[in-house]
């Protein structure tokens, strides 16, 4: 006969959905289920993949009541969010993977409020831009501010991928991860809005494909129609300043120093950080590294990044220059705005992917302008020869399908006089 804890827990789970009523219904017809004590189910449960580590941890401490927040199902704790508490869960009803965002009101800046902060994350975290990743929910639990955002199936961010596949990325990969960034974040600042902690761990990408290694180890890259997306967009909390341990090293060291003074995040402050992400991108280190926060925020204070020239001689000038730029100390010196970053980046783009990153919803106040597209000859003719770790695309490398002192210059064929009367008869 099942134990009270049993029966309780089993009750328990169907009601706050850990387990859907079917999932229960299945279980209690297995004829090796154990029925003598709490811990031995969790041991079975997790042992079939039906619990999680984090799930199975809770229930054997008693704390089952963190299975389900604001009504979805907790699956496990995620450490790449520096914004509160941050964990994967269900959508209630889909049962499809989201992220939930636990914030204490505490962390607000004095003269901001929870309904302020969930305004904000509503008015940007909805945008309807194929490069952001969208909120779902957000709301006020007792001294909580929780938010909910979709998890693109099949993803993993870039800081993830710049160490899982063992290299710096192409510079024409990195240049359309960033326009499409570059484009999602020229859409927020149109409305007044800024991000405030751009980096790698917040840039997910997918969908991926798996390889594997040498040593038959599984590898992830990112595929051929592959998309990256912005998290985080309207749920970073504002700040009086950046202290030395109120964030994790990992997110201080793509901070503009003006954000150790003042906390408040601003455009520029965006444009920095996608530069030290894409700083990052291409040579697998940020420009403020250190082994302590404190070293951290010391050498972004007094000494510069190693030279972008340096590190990858093989990138075009104008590249390498954008991101100086976009890392310059002096704010007012930086590029004015995303549309400046995102019409330069462009040109380091393959043609055929320009198109991913517009947006969805067009903007009836503003002029949206389209950068032009580069012919094949023109793309060849711009990008030298790269050598990089091969692992990162499926698709043909175009850094190096012609070496730039090798490219014939094309030919303009003269008119017929025939040709020359036919195109004066459509003008």
């Amino acid at each position: 006969m099942p134990s009270d804890s049993v029966i309780v827990f089993l009750d328990h789970a169907k009601a706050s959905r850990v387990l859907f009523p079917e999932q229960v219904e299945q279980l209690i017809r297995q004829p090796d289920l154990p029925h003598s004590d709490l811990s031995s189910l969790c041991d079975y449960l997790l042992n079939r993949g039906v619990l999680t580590r984090f799930q199975s941890d809770a229930i054997r401490e008693g704390r089952g009541q963190d299975l389900n927040y604001a009504g979805y199902p907790v699956l496990d704790r995620v450490n790449y969010s520096s914004v509160g508490d941050t964990y994967q869960a269900l959508h209630p009803s889909l049962r499809t993977p989201v992220i939930l965002n636990r914030l204490s009101v505490d962390a607000l800046l004095p003269g901001d409020s929870p309904s302020a902060y969930v305004s904000r994350a509503r008015l940007f975290g909805m945008l309807p831009h194929p490069n952001l990743v969208h909120l779902l929910d957000s709301g006020v639990i007792q001294n909580e501010i929780y938010t909910v955002v979709d998890q693109p199936l099949d993803s993993a961010n870039l800081h993830e991928l710049i160490h899982e596949v063992g290299g710096a990325m192409p510079g024409f990969l990195a240049a359309e991860y960033g326009r499409a960034i570059a484009s999602a974040m020229q859409t927020v600042h149109e409305r007044d809005g800024v991000h405030g902690d751009i980096r790698p761990k917040n840039l997910l990408v997918s969908p991926l494909t798996t390889t594997n290694a040498a040593d038959g180890t599984p590898r992830r890259r990112p595929s051929a129609d592959a998309v990256v997306r912005l998290a985080q967009l309207g749920t970073i909390p504002l700040h009086v300043a950046v202290p030395a341990k109120s964030l994790p090293q990992d997110a201080l060291a793509f901070l503009p120093v003006e954000r150790l003074h003042d906390g408040v995040p601003t455009t520029a402050g965006d444009i920095y950080s996608l530069g030290a992400t894409l700083y990052y991108l291409l040579t697998g280190s940020s420009p403020g590294s250190g082994d302590t926060p404190e070293s951290v925020i010391a050498n972004l204070r007094e000494s510069p990044a190693p030279e972008l020239v340096t590190l990858r001689p093989d990138l075009p000038v104008e590249l390498i220059n954008l991101i100086n730029q976009m890392l310059n100390q002096q704010p007012e010196y930086r590029p004015s705005t995303m549309l400046e970053v995102k019409s330069t980046l462009s040109q380091f783009c393959r043609p055929t992917t320009l198109h991913v990153s517009m947006p969805i919803l067009a903007v009836t106040t503003l002029e949206y302008q389209q950068p032009p597209q580069m012919t094949d000859l023109q793309f060849t003719q711009h990008m030298p020869h790269l050598e990089y770790n091969t692992d990162w695309t499926m698709t043909e490398n175009p850094f190096s399908t012609q070496d730039a002192g090798n490219v014939v210059p094309g030919r303009r064929r003269e008119m017929t006089t025939h040709e020359k009367g036919k195109s004066r008869r459509l003008m």
